[in-house]
């Protein structure tokens, strides 16, 4: 028999064993309780729900068979928890952005009442100039100086805007609108030049349990660490090649680059893991004192390139997805490690020790 002609058999006695099984628990036959069920059943193949999302479903499932309760009211209220399952994490996500947010805007109102009395200064500086000077050459001169002063505090301010705009304010890396400028701006020198292209997605592996464990100021300066890290593994790219490091959220990191050797990605990411692997974190206490030490976390990441061997990869989008593909093979596959997706779409696990495949 052929084989796949095996396999849908061997899914159809599948189904019918769960069909079987359902009746003995009195699930019944109505459409949409059997869906749910089956939709439990087969999370463990969702790779957009860790493990804690797992967890929660698993009870949920638990605990209608136990029950048996199958009315309409059940199964709405059913759904609309699992739909606070699934935000949940998105929710978190988006009340952390929601606080750096706020800084930044902070930051922003600071600077603008602040330069509201710099100018209100201004004007009665540049009164009072007038009115006491009786000679026009050193009236002029300051002037001159008073408008300077604020000229260079103006100007000052330009460039912590700019930094607000494209600086992730946490770890000093460039923000996802950065990312995403350098992502057209590559695309568009790969559409006309053929430049080669790179892009690695990496995560910190296991975050969630650290922030829990150690609270989310801990957190925060594990993101440090790392961002401090990606910046200097950056600057292994040399002149003819543009590179940039920057967070997309979270604790969602990417290094990309543009340049005839971007090649080199691969390299640079699986020195980046293994010094990250290697790096010792010192937690203390308000006085500064070390708590705990010798404190270790590790990143996953994949890891596409584009260029003249991957015909059938045209677009940044094409080449993000590949990273992002490849960053779930590490996360399930090879944790701690940076993986490759190569041209022929299969996946290369570097060797930390020397970047040959494990």
């Amino acid at each position: 028999m052929p084989k796949n002609r095996t396999s849908s058999a061997d899914c159809t006695n599948t189904y019918l064993k769960l069909f079987e099984m359902f009746d003995k628990a009195g699930v019944p036959p109505e459409t949409r309780w059997r869906s749910l069920l089956l939709f439990f059943r087969e999370m463990k193949d969702y790779h957009y729900l860790d493990q804690d999302q797992k967890i929660a479903l698993l009870g949920q499932m638990e605990d209608i068979l136990k029950s048996k309760h199958y009315t309409e009211d059940h199964l709405i209220s059913t759904i609309r928890r699992c739909s606070e399952i699934f935000s949940k994490p998105i929710v978190k996500q988006l009340d952390s952005m929601v606080h750096e947010t706020s800084s930044v805007i902070d930051q922003f109102f600071s600077k603008l009442s602040s330069r509201y009395g710099d100018i209100s200064h201004l004007e009665s500086e540049s009164m009072a100039i007038v009115a006491e000077s009786t000679d026009t050459t050193v009236m002029l001169e300051k002037l001159q100086s008073a408008f300077r002063r604020v000229k260079v505090l103006f100007e000052e301010d330009i460039c912590h805007l700019e930094n607000l705009a494209f600086i992730d304010p946490l770890t000093d890396v460039s923000n996802r609108l950065s990312l995403d400028l350098f992502m057209k701006n590559a695309s568009a020198r790969w559409q006309a030049d053929g430049h080669p292209m790179a892009i690695a997605l990496f995560d910190i592996d296991h975050f969630k349990d650290f922030n829990d464990t150690f609270g989310h100021l801990i957190g925060d300066q594990v993101l440090k660490v790392v961002g401090a890290h990606i910046k200097r593994a950056r600057e292994e790219f040399d002149a003819q090649t543009e590179a940039i490091a920057g967070r997309f959220g979270g604790d969602e990191f990417a290094l990309m680059a543009s340049g005839p050797n971007a090649h080199m990605m691969a390299s640079v990411i699986n020195r980046f893991c293994k010094v990250i692997k290697n790096f010792n974190l010192l937690i203390r206490d308000t006085e500064g004192n070390v708590e705990k030490n010798n404190l270790h976390i590790t990143v996953s990441a994949g890891i596409a390139v584009l260029d003249s061997s991957t015909p059938h990869v045209q677009t940044v989008e094409q080449l993000f997805a590949r990273s992002d593909k490849a960053l779930y093979h590490a996360k399930h596959n090879a944790r701690s490690h940076a993986v490759v997706m190569k041209p022929n779409d299969t996946y290369l696990i570097l060797d930390e020790e020397n970047g040959n495949t494990l």
